[in-house]
């Protein structure tokens, strides 16, 4: 019979499925995270590049909009502190830890 199943199917209810998570894994973003804020010091320590012009070459490297760089850039501030202070790593330590980057 038609429409037997809307029928049945609004009287009855069914146990919801638990979602699982999908999308972009949390492990990763870090990864992604830690190599954007290296390549923000090279842009602005080593290469003395302005701030507006470090973000856009930011965004074209990691696809990534200006302004989930700079959202991303402030969830991190510590470890870019730690980074652009403390660490201050030469290029070549740069090269030896991402080498598939033009430093």
């Amino acid at each position: 019979m038609r429409g037997q199943q809307s029928l049945f199917n609004s009287f009855v209810r069914k146990e919801e499925e638990k979602t699982v998570r999908k999308g972009r894994s949390a492990d990763m973003i870090a990864l992604r995270d830690e190599c954007l804020l290296y390549r923000y010091y090279y842009y602005i320590k080593l290469q003395g590049k302005r701030y507006e012009v470090a973000i856009q070459e930011l965004s074209k490297e990691f696809w990534v909009k200006e302004s989930n760089i700079i959202y991303r850039m402030q969830c991190n501030t510590s470890r870019l502190e730690q980074i652009m202070k403390q660490e201050q790593p030469p290029v070549k330590q740069l090269r030896l830890q991402y080498p598939w980057w033009t430093w």
